[in-house]
């Protein structure tokens, strides 16, 4: 469940005013929700005082900590070199927040390496003591479990409390549009057709995120050879990451797009339901027509058939095999 920051920030007082406040949080969510925003409000609260943002706790002295190497990745680093990991647990036991507090917060920290996770395990684990620690990230499912196990999330959604869509869940969007809009009677061969039209929006997806990690491995390597010679080992090693990555970013894609399809469809129930509110208020006219159109019975059957697709692209069952018999089932 996401919280708008407000009611994230009573939360998080209450627990405060208890004496239960956690070291170590994981604030994640999309763009619009304004991360660093929170983080900022965060150790406002905590301290009593009022600083701006980030930027204004950074220049009092807390360690803030960004991606900002070439490659763009929060490395071990080495203490009193300015950089990674090691130099902010260096500048965290130094710092002295207002009320005796110490602080640090990375940002963008799904961009640590697996070395550097693993590096700061046990700062995380066993801080100094009155220490919080913050993590901003839009993408917490590219951390280590082992670093999601000593943290506390805190999934938070836009102020504006509508969900905010991007290009590919706008074409998905406009797909089910046109579907729900025709009134001709659902056959087998619209039902392939939506399920081609979902699987090249995965496809797209997958070669974004290829281009984006393949641009960012170049740089990686260009900036290691200007700074160290370069094994062939090194080489392999951080192809095997960016392999790695690629699908952990694709597969988290591929739950969200499938995660929309479940809201327009939950939608639908809630038009037949009698309800009003609305996971996708903006596409309530193309979710009403299908409410219309299809009765309950049709309705329930394709939020199971989705449901169970969820499950099952979680398993060894073939993605092509599942996604083949889901869209047959739920929309033929």
């Amino acid at each position: 469940m996401s919280f708008k920051s407000a009611h994230a920030l009573q939360l998080l007082d209450r627990a405060r005013e208890r004496g239960r406040l956690g070291h170590a949080y994981l604030i994640c969510g999309p763009r619009e929700a304004e991360l660093e925003k929170f983080a900022a409000r965060f150790l406002n609260l905590v301290s009593g005082t009022t600083l701006s943002d980030l930027d204004a706790w950074a220049q009092s002295g807390i360690p803030v900590l960004r991606p900002e190497s070439k490659s763009r990745k929060i490395i071990i680093g080495e203490a009193g070199k300015g950089e990674g990991i090691r130099e902010m647990e260096r500048q965290l036991h130094l710092c002295a927040a207002p009320g005796g507090y110490k602080f640090a917060v990375i940002v963008d920290a799904e961009r640590m390496t697996e070395q550097a996770q693993n590096a700061f395990l046990k700062t995380l684990e066993e801080p100094p003591p009155r220490t919080h620690i913050l993590l901003t990230s839009e993408q917490p499912e590219q951390f280590l479990p082992t670093t999601l196990s000593r943290v506390i999330k805190v999934p938070l959604m836009p102020e504006s409390g509508v969900r905010q869509l991007g290009a590919d869940e706008l074409r998905l969007a406009n797909i089910l549009t046109k579907f729900s809009q025709n009134k001709l009677p659902n056959t087998m061969a619209s039902a392939l057709g939506i399920r081609r039209e979902f699987e090249d929006i995965l496809d797209s997806i997958r070669a974004r995120i290829e281009k984006q990690l393949e641009d960012e491995f170049d740089d990686e390597k260009k900036l290691l050879k200007q700074t160290t010679d370069v094994s062939s080992q090194t080489i392999d090693k951080i192809e095997e990451e960016m392999t790695a990555a690629v699908q952990v970013r694709f597969l988290y894609q591929r739950t969200v797009m499938l995660e929309f399809l479940l809201s327009w469809m939950g939608d639908v129930m809630r038009h037949q339901s009698g309800a009003d509110r609305f996971d996708l208020p903006s596409h309530m006219e193309a979710t009403r027509a299908l409410a219309d159109h299809w009765d309950a019975a049709t309705v329930n059957r394709a939020v199971k058939e989705l449901r169970r697709l969820n499950s099952n692209l979680h398993t060894n069952v073939s993605p092509a095999l599942a996604l083949d018999s889901a869209f047959i089932t739920a929309f033929a």
